[in-house]
């Protein structure tokens, strides 16, 4: 199995759908858009789920700041998910390998 192929790819899909919205909110703050529009309603609703844990981190923190502080922290954990995940997956490889050569020197003898 490839390593993009299974949960890796849908963890990186996962973290671009957050960054997206995320990125877009950010962006509709900062060119000052109405919240009634609906789309502007839609991904600041959706992007505030992302934000929570981030909310209020520092005293009078800007929402640019939280944003940033989310899209960070979002790439930090996915990036530890993704490395333990190939370290598994580079285990379970090295263990079917010695697996097959203590079969190979068992047929030899």
């Amino acid at each position: 199995m490839n390593y993009w192929e299974g949960p890796p790819r849908w963890i990186n899909a996962a973290l671009l759908f957050i960054v997206g919205f995320l990125a877009f909110d950010a962006l509709f703050k900062l060119l000052n858009a109405q919240e009634t529009n609906v789309i502007v309603g839609f991904v600041s609703m959706i992007a505030g789920i992302f934000l929570v844990p981030f909310n209020d981190m520092f005293a009078n923190q800007p929402d640019l700041l939280t944003s940033a502080i989310a899209v960070m922290g979002y790439c930090l954990v996915v990036g530890i998910v993704l490395a333990v995940l190939r370290s598994v997956q580079a285990s379970r490889q090295e263990a079917r390998r010695a697996e097959a050569e203590m079969g190979d020197q068992t047929q030899q003898f």
